[in-house]
């Protein structure tokens, strides 16, 4: 069984991990649009590996 779940696990976590570093080293406060996008790409890439992880557990 080929699933997609686990290729949609290691984008999601990147996407977290990338996001978490920017966030975590900004060297100076950026405008209120750009956090309040990052923070929410944050949390839909925290939801999607959350998701990802429950379906491919489910699966088997």
């Amino acid at each position: 069984m080929n699933s997609k779940w686990p290729k949609v696990m290691l984008i999601s976590a990147v996407t977290s991990g990338w996001l978490l570093y920017d966030v975590t080293t900004a060297t100076e406060a950026p405008r209120l649009a750009l956090v309040i996008l990052q923070y929410a790409l944050l949390a839909c890439a925290l939801v999607a590996l959350t998701g990802s992880v429950v379906m491919h557990a489910t699966e088997r």
